[in-house]
């Protein structure tokens, strides 16, 4: 005789973004952004790139790389659309983050 476990599944807590077809304000994106959402991590970095002469990072965190001269000093990081880190702005100057080695 086999048993049968009666349970509900329970769902994922699922970002706010995205509604397909709606525009987000660059506050709502850094609002989502902020809050872990690697959507709009990307959405960010994408606007920062793009309009890069007008607008100025504000170098609010931190190099992460311990492998660069300047680890700890003031950046901007920004991610890929999955959360990872594409690059770490020093302001005038960036570098690919660095690769974990295998030991």
């Amino acid at each position: 005789m086999s048993t049968t476990k009666n349970t509900t599944p329970v769902a994922a807590k699922a970002p706010v973004h995205p509604q397909r077809g709606r525009r987000y304000a660059i506050e709502e994106l850094v609002s989502l952004a902020e809050a872990g959402d690697a959507w709009a991590m990307a959405k960010v970095d994408e606007w920062e790139q793009h309009f890069a002469n007008e607008y100025a990072g504000d170098l609010s965190e931190a190099c992460p790389d311990q492998g660069c001269e300047h680890f700890g000093e003031a950046v901007n990081i920004l991610h890929g659309e999955d959360g990872s880190v594409l690059e770490v702005d020093h302001g005038a100057w960036a570098h690919y983050p660095a690769l974990a080695k295998a030991s």
